[in-house]
């Protein structure tokens, strides 16, 4: 018993987590504890009624932001044409007029 390495208290921490949350969260366990091991990833929303939108998506894009709303529809888009076998055209926004982000 003497031989035995102290554990850490953040080890202990997250063997406590493992113990119990993986009841909880069942198969989502491995994807939700890599998202609370993982470093924070900051985000920003900017108002759809601000008077200068663009000029905001144009300095947060210089600062190496990344419109993962954007990114995702154009993915939506190319998959949904893909899938009927057709090239549309159009405003990416134009085409996603089923794809809701809540």
């Amino acid at each position: 018993m003497k031989d035995q390495k102290k554990k850490s208290a953040c080890q202990l921490a997250v063997d406590h987590f493992d113990l119990h949350y993986k009841s909880v969260y069942d198969w989502q366990w491995p994807s939700v504890r890599a998202a609370l091991l993982s470093k924070p990833k900051h985000c920003a929303l900017v108002n759809s009624f601000a008077s200068d939108r663009n000029q905001i998506g144009i300095a947060l894009a210089e600062l190496g932001a990344h419109d993962f709303i954007w990114m995702a529809r154009k993915k939506f888009v190319r998959k949904q044409s893909k899938d009927s076998g057709r090239d549309r055209s159009g405003s990416i926004t134009d085409r996603v007029s089923v794809l809701r982000f809540y």
